[in-house]
């Protein structure tokens, strides 16, 4: 197996959401998740917060996009994610020369296409248009605007919250080809010689057409960790793989797995 390294990288997208509003990702269905086969591959994370709670713009972007997606479809079938808006951010100092942000499910729009906005800006307001289930903010990050399969984790691009940092996993065979391990486990270990403060349990990308995709070429990721000590483990042929890691502040840290 590979060491791990730790990087400056390209956390550009402040939260969509403000406090006093959850500003945190809901972990119960993560980027690339289908919640056990219960849901469609998720192209993107939630945040969950009550009907009206402002929406805000994620980067300084122009308005690509203001409506419904019944007009023009941005998902799998038409209505799908209901009132949407979908911002462009050319970018400097990135892999892309600019990137999209989408909004899903708002109960209002405030914004129009061709608008200028800034970060922070307030773009609608949570609700729970289309297909949602229950109230939240559906946010997306993609490459190209009008293509679903685009996707990027945005896990990987918001900017964690002060002290914190990001994580993000390759598990790959011996020839290079990505791989599902299971029971994997993510322990956080503030204090040496004293239990786990805080257990999570990431999610290999069920799409493949997820998996490996640049710059990261990641197959699953976790954000906005508190600095420290982590443990990793999962299970592959019966074997448990570990591996010890730091999670530094502002910084991806990139470990790969190699089974053989």
């Amino acid at each position: 197996m590979e060491e791990y390294c730790a990087e400056q990288v390209y956390f550009i997208f402040q939260p969509p959401i403000a406090p006093p509003g959850t500003d945190g990702i809901d972990r119960s269905y993560p980027y690339g998740s289908t919640a056990e086969g219960k849901r469609v591959p998720h192209h993107g994370v939630e945040f969950y917060n009550a009907s009206g709670t402002p929406v805000l713009a994620a980067a300084d972007g122009r308005v690509y996009y203001a409506g419904d997606d019944t007009a023009r479809e941005f998902s799998p079938w038409a209505g799908f994610y209901g009132n949407i808006v979908v911002l462009e951010h050319p970018l400097s100092g990135a892999p892309f020369d600019r990137l999209y942000t989408l909004y899903a499910h708002l109960s209002k729009i405030d914004v129009s296409i061709g608008q200028i906005v800034t970060a922070g800006e307030k773009i609608g307001e949570v609700g729970l248009s289309g297909t949602a289930s229950g109230s939240h903010l559906h946010f997306e990050v993609r490459v190209d605007p009008n293509d679903y399969d685009t996707t990027l984790n945005p896990e990987l691009w918001l900017i964690p919250h002060p002290g914190n940092g990001t994580l993000a996993f390759q598990f790959l065979d011996k020839s290079g080809i990505s791989i599902h391990p299971v029971e994997t486990k993510v322990q956080y270990y503030p204090e040496p010689d004293h239990p786990s403060a805080r257990d999570y349990y990431p999610e290999v990308y069920s799409f493949e057409a997820l998996i490996s995709i640049p710059p990261f070429q990641e197959t699953a990721a976790l954000g906005d960790l508190a600095a420290g000590r982590y443990r990793i483990t999962f299970v592959w042929a019966g074997v448990l793989y570990e591996r010890w890691v730091e999670i530094q502040p502002g910084k991806l840290t990139r470990v790969m797995f190699v089974v053989k």
